[in-house]
């Protein structure tokens, strides 16, 4: 069966978890490889079997090529041990539905689909390069849409947990959208994520070699005052390979003179830290 056929069935299976980013109303029916709302507004499966809900063109600092570097690199386990931390947390519930926000190139859905989730798998992007990818390589793991946060397609109540990682929050979407009882996993970079890279990009400054999310985390206190906050922290072997692929994915070197970063890349880092906090909330029943 192909990749659109596949997508239009979990579609069908899984109506009750979408609503019209246009109206807000319900889709009634997937007719065809069309998914259509009481409304009839209408939207068409891609051939990766992707689904494209976003209402206007969104900002994409992420070009095919950062893509692509990251997930290289996460496939050489680079984000293992901190995913292993967060599938642990959603095992504390029943997960029959679960939302990745922010989805990127899909290989943290990947990762925690291999390592046997449980329920319903949602990745979503507002990059249409990202989800391309996700779709490419990582089908199987997921169902994969480009869509925005602020204008989100999906129904209320209707999920047992989101997961979002290393990216933009809305809690009062996430609240609309979770079930009583349901889980928010956040994962926020430590003060010490990544700092021998820091270290030999700007040398002295102690400003810049450390950097603090109190104010990321605080709002997400705000949100969930009985939130748990663990901290993972592990050093990582690189290949002259892995530590081009982490170059190229960090906003660190983004703007990087060229020069610079040539540099950077003739003498790679052989091991780096990855420290990162790890909040989890709970919607109130």
């Amino acid at each position: 069966m192909k990749k659109i056929e596949l997508s239009a069935l979990f579609l069908e299976e899984h109506l009750d978890l979408f609503q019209c980013p246009v109206c807000q109303q319900a889709f009634e029916a997937v007719i065809g490889t069309s998914l259509n709302c009481v409304a009839n507004h209408q939207f068409d499966l891609s051939k990766k079997g992707t689904l494209h809900l976003l209402m206007k063109g969104g900002q994409n600092d992420y070009d095919k090529d950062m893509l692509t570097s990251r997930k290289n690199l996460a496939a050489t386990g680079f984000f293992h041990p901190m995913l292993d931390v967060v599938k642990e947390k959603l095992e504390s519930r029943s997960i029959e539905a679960v939302l990745d926000v922010g989805c990127g190139e899909g290989s943290h859905l990947h990762y925690l689909n291999q390592q046997g989730l449980s329920g319903a798998k949602i990745g979503f992007d507002i990059s249409k390069d990202a989800i391309q990818l996700a779709a490419s390589h990582f089908f199987d793991d997921g169902f994969f849409c480009v869509a925005d946060l602020a204008q989100s397609p999906f129904a209320k109540t209707q999920f047992d947990a989101i997961i979002n990682i290393l990216s933009p929050s809305h809690y009062e979407e996430f609240d609309r959208l979770l079930k009583p009882g349901g889980l928010v996993v956040k994962v926020v970079p430590d003060s010490d994520y990544l700092i021998e890279l820091r270290q030999r990009l700007y040398g002295a400054d102690d400003d810049k070699q450390h950097y603090e999310n109190d104010l990321v985390i605080n709002r997400f206190k705000e949100a969930y005052p009985d939130c748990l906050h663990d901290h993972v922290t592990y050093e990582i072997a690189l290949s002259k390979e892995a530590f081009h692929w982490l170059v190229d994915m960090t906003p660190l070197t983004w703007h990087m003179d060229e020069a610079k970063r040539q540099d950077l890349l003739a003498h790679p880092l052989e091991s780096i830290t990855v420290s990162m906090s790890i909040l989890v909330g709970t919607k109130k029943a």
